[in-house]
């Protein structure tokens, strides 16, 4: 082998060596990184679970200190939004107290304006509130019945605050009776002809009664020409006027005052001052017996002239009068229903709406109560009394035809319309509204008040009082 050829081989052996020792350092080196990679892998699980370990620790000691911090927090959040939400709770009361001011005071505003609106209607007489819709008949065991008078009723009033009824009748006696109890408060009896010392009292046929606005006054008309003034909380006499020539028909107390307007027999018309005891005025027209007088506020009555036919307005200081014509009969009742509308009743059976500005009546009902007597012979039941509810739309008339009827009327008092019967048996000489309006009292008599025409026996002399009950309103709607 020559040199050469083993130097070769020397040298593949060295780098074959070399080769092999560079192959074993580098497994070792892959090794000792292995194994180096292995314990960083163990030191970092043994640091992972030492963190972990640590981590619960610190958490036990730390977790405080965090929920302190997030309670300050939370702590300072709620105090802002506390002081957010009552300033916004305070705007919204203050909102609603300005709301609820704002409405009562247009509450206010809107009765104030519907006061004064009722007042200047009632003022020039146009006022009709609407009542007579409502109205239900009531049963015939809801009226109560007061037995007192021996004789035919011819007169009733009620006192302003309707806790009382005075009725008058042809025994000549005077009766209050309570509302509340149906009881006799007090009688003031019949003054008997030549008998000394005895308590004043009428000592004949009873025939109209009126009572003062402000419940002060009584007075009570007699066929004797006389009027008893009566203090009306105790029945006392205060005065008695004399001046007229004929049986007493009609009294009224002009509204707010104690002016007293009488009518009679005599055709006349006379003015008194009661509180001053004084006679005023006389004013003539009527060309027969006057039967019935009334007044409101105005400085003015209004009468219904019997048989002449007329009902008339007398203007008190100006001394004149309005007259009307449209009753085929004799007109027995008259009752104002505003300051310029009146209803009215005759003996031909017909009931007239009247207004201050026309002639002839507005509306005129013939037959109110129907006809009675035999076939082809019949008579229209007489219209003996009206009422009418003050500045409504309701009138009550009376008659013998066993009833008391209730009548609507239309609008601008041009119509008016049956609204219910109340049975009655006999002459219902009077009637009269409540002030309130909850009830009706009329006077029931076997007779009639002017006269002996008829007598119904089965009739019983009492004063009845009819109470008035309404409808419930229909719910509005969104209520």
């Amino acid at each position: 082998m020559s040199a050469a050829a083993a130097a070769r081989k020397r040298g593949r052996s060295a780098s074959g060596a070399g080769a092999g020792a560079g192959a074993g350092a580098g497994k070792r080196r892959r090794k000792s990184q292995a194994d180096s990679a292995g314990e960083k892998g163990k030191s970092k699980g043994g640091g992972k679970m030492n963190e972990e370990i640590s981590s619960d620790s610190e958490s036990e000691s730390l977790a405080p200190r965090r929920t302190e911090e997030e309670e300050e927090e939370e702590l300072e959040e709620t105090a802002q939004e506390k002081k957010l939400r009552l300033a916004k709770l305070y705007l919204e009361q203050l909102r609603q107290q300005e709301e609820e001011k704002a409405e009562a005071q247009a509450f206010e505003e809107d009765q104030v304006a519907g006061r004064l609106k009722e007042d200047v209607l009632e003022q020039r007489g146009r006022l009709q509130k609407s009542v007579a819709k409502e109205i239900q008949a009531p049963a015939p065991a809801d009226i109560q019945v007061l037995r007192g008078h021996q004789l035919s009723i011819t007169c009733v009033v009620i006192t302003p605050d309707d806790s009382a009824i005075f009725s008058a009748a042809k025994d000549c006696t005077i009766i209050k009776w309570s509302v509340e109890s149906r009881r006799k408060l007090h009688v003031i009896p019949r003054a008997k002809k030549g008998v000394e010392g005895q308590p004043p009292g009428h000592g004949s046929h009873i025939l109209c009664m009126a009572i003062s606005s402000d419940g002060k006054y009584l007075a009570s008309g007699d066929r004797s020409k006389l009027i008893f003034i009566w203090e009306a909380q105790s029945c006392r006499h205060l005065y008695t006027f004399t001046g007229h020539r004929d049986a007493v028909s009609g009294l009224a107390f002009r509204r707010g005052t104690h002016q007293l307007y009488s009518t009679s027999h005599d055709r006349s018309v006379k003015v008194w001052n009661v509180a001053e005891n004084s006679y005023v005025e006389t004013l003539f027209g009527h060309q027969d017996s006057v039967a019935a007088l009334d007044a409101l506020s105005r400085e003015c009555c209004v009468t219904a002239g019997g048989r002449d036919g007329t009902v008339r307005v007398w203007k008190i200081p100006e001394e004149s009068q309005l007259v009307f014509y449209g009753h085929q009969g004799s007109i027995d009742s008259i009752q104002l229903i505003n300051e310029e509308h009146m209803v009215s009743g005759a003996d031909d059976g017909s009931v007239a709406l009247w207004g201050l500005s026309k002639k002839r009546p507005l509306a005129l009902q013939r037959e109110a109560h129907g006809l009675r007597g035999e076939p082809g012979l019949e008579q229209p039941f007489w219209v003996s009394s009206v009422a009418a509810l003050l500045n409504t739309d309701l009138v009550a008339t009376g008659s013998h035809s066993s009833c008391v009827r209730l009548w609507q009327c239309g609008e601008g008092f041009r119509r008016l319309d049956p609204l219910c019967d109340i049975p009655l048996v006999g002459f219902i000489n009077s009637l009269k509204f409540s002030t309130s309006g909850d009830f009706l009292v009329a006077g029931v008599g076997q007779e009639h008040r002017l006269g002996r025409w008829w007598r119904i026996k089965e009739a019983r002399n009492s004063v009845c009082i009819i109470p008035l009950r309404r409808a419930p309103r229909p719910p509005t709607a969104g209520s």
